[in-house]
């Protein structure tokens, strides 16, 4: 009503310098006309900004990204379910959920076959979830309205930063913009280079097709494939397959601030002519942190996975050599949180089994299409345990300090991860009862809310309570279980306590 006000005041003044209504009965008249439209202007004014901030002003952040990925979920559900989206038979309304949830939560976990089951109407559903589910429907709406070159507000500005993991809030949309061009160019590349073996064995039209739908899901983490029942078995001793899936597999899962990072100092490198030393000294820590933590696990992972499984007949046994290496590389990426796979996971060693378990809770990094408790998660704890058994007070990494606030922060991730975790066992285990082992329970558990989508083959045999609880999972998996508690929580301003309590120590250990 102020702006409504001051352009009253403005018309009247400019009316009375034109020498507008010398004739006092006439000037009233075209005031009032003036009042009028003035007014009206101004509640369109206000219904517009109303609509439009409606949600952000009463809702968090973190409850709009939780119900925009339910509303996505329930969404895609939906469409599954249509007649124009199945070949065969509709499932029941739980699975089709599952699979939404599935795809929109990147996990890859199915009780179904895609390929069997959904018409190509139905995979370009699965496509689209995916692709939402990778990036976030908020930055899909940041990308509208930034096309629409609609200024966005404070509030709008705050729900992208935490949606896309910005640490600030400046140049937000330009940011938006970036996560669209980097996914467009990493998944064409993987389109590409897919479609020189799929194009000749399934023909152009379902051969590119297939290339576009295991480019998305793989660079997405989704692990959903529209091949087979056993995912990529068929191309375990396929270099250009096997390597492709797992380059769009590591790009998606190390995140868009990794990337934005190596591109801004790879330009720099080209001006300044600097060396790859300096470049890595003046990479972020976070950039620096995720990249060696990834390296390490990529790395461990496939050890692990080769030893383990060199002479095991139902894995690596009877591959060659550069085979066998080619599937435990493939197998370790995977666990990156993607999910596809080469190998039959369920005649895994007892042993390979577990400790894929630990690799799939850490999942990918933060920022990015991956799931998990993340890497930065676990070099955070490395950190923290290092100094300690140091006795240093100052936790450091590449000589840099990391704030008190990121290590509580990750302790508590991990806690909320864990008891998700001890209650899902439990409940599964009960619904469940003597149907499967304890191992593939828990590597169902453990695929799941690391988003990994990997599974020992017990997924279309669960109860619909267990479905239930593995859909919860993959859900707290995908948001992250802070997001999720805080959700729950109303949406009020922090309170800032004047009180300080005197410090008092406890034993430890």
């Amino acid at each position: 009503m102020i702006v409504c006000c001051f352009f009253i005041g403005f018309v009247k003044s400019r009316t009375e310098e034109l020498g507008i209504g010398n004739d006092h009965t006439c000037n009233k008249m075209k005031e009032r006309h003036i009042i009028i439209h003035a007014i009206s202007m101004g509640k369109n004014v206000i219904q517009k900004t109303t609509i439009r901030e409606k949600l952000v002003k009463k809702f968090s952040s973190v409850q709009l990204l939780a119900m925009s990925f339910g509303f996505v979920i329930l969404c895609g559900s939906l469409l599954l379910s249509l007649p124009i989206s199945n070949k065969i038979e509709i499932q029941p309304i739980i699975n089709n959920l599952f699979v939404a949830v599935s795809a929109v939560c990147v996990t890859g976990l199915t009780p179904i076959v895609i390929v069997d089951q959904y018409t190509v109407f139905g995979q370009c559903v699965l496509i689209l979830l995916m692709q939402i589910g990778g990036l976030g429907l908020m930055t899909f709406l940041a990308l509208f309205i930034t096309a629409a070159r609609k200024k966005m507000n404070y509030a709008e500005k705050q729900l992208l930063a935490d949606a896309t993991s910005k640490t600030d809030m400046s140049k937000v949309p330009e940011y938006v913009k970036r996560i669209a061009k980097y996914t467009l160019f990493f998944e064409m590349i993987g389109f590409v280079l897919l479609c020189i073996r799929m194009v000749p064995e399934y023909g152009p039209l379902t051969g590119m097709f297939n290339s576009l739908f295991l480019s998305i899901s793989a660079f997405c983490n989704a692990g959903i494939d529209n091949i087979s029942a056993a995912s990529m078995a068929a191309y375990v001793s396929d270099p250009l397959v096997s390597l492709t899936i797992m380059g769009l597999i590591v790009t998606g899962g190390l995140g868009f601030v990794v990337w934005f990072d190596l591109s801004n100092h790879l330009k720099e490198k080209r001006e300044t002519h600097y060396s790859p030393k300096t470049l890595w000294q003046h990479l972020n820590l976070h950039t620096k942190l995720v990249i060696t933590m990834t390296s390490i696990l990529l790395i461990s992972g496939f050890l692990l996975i080769f030893v383990i499984e060199y002479n095991n007949p139902q894995s690596l046994g009877n591959l060659s050599f550069g085979s066998k290496l080619l599937a435990a590389a493939f197998q370790s990426v995977t666990l990156r949180t993607a999910g596809f796979s080469t190998l039959n996971i369920g005649a895994l060693h007892p042993a390979t089994l577990f400790l894929m378990c630990i690799f799939m809770l850490i999942g990918g990094s933060p920022g990015g299409t991956a799931g998990g408790i993340k890497t930065t998660t676990l070099g955070a704890f490395v950190i923290l345990v290092h100094a300690t058994l140091k006795q240093n007070d100052s936790p450091h990494c590449f000589k840099r300090e990391i704030s008190q606030a990121a290590f509580l922060k990750a302790f508590v991730t991990f806690w909320l991860f864990l008891c998700a975790l001890i209650a899902a066992l439990t409940l599964v285990g009960i619904f469940e009862g003597t149907s499967f082992s304890f191992l593939e329970i828990m590597f169902e558990c453990f695929s799941a809310i690391g988003t990994v989508g990997l599974s020992m083959g017990i997924t279309p045999a669960l109860s619909t309570a267990s479905k239930i609880v593995i859909m919860v999972l993959m859900f707290i998996g995908r948001i992250g279980p802070i997001t999720l508690v805080l959700s729950f929580v109303k949406n009020r301003r922090k309170k800032v306590s004047g009180v300080k309590y005197s410090d008092e120590d406890i034993i430890i250990g």
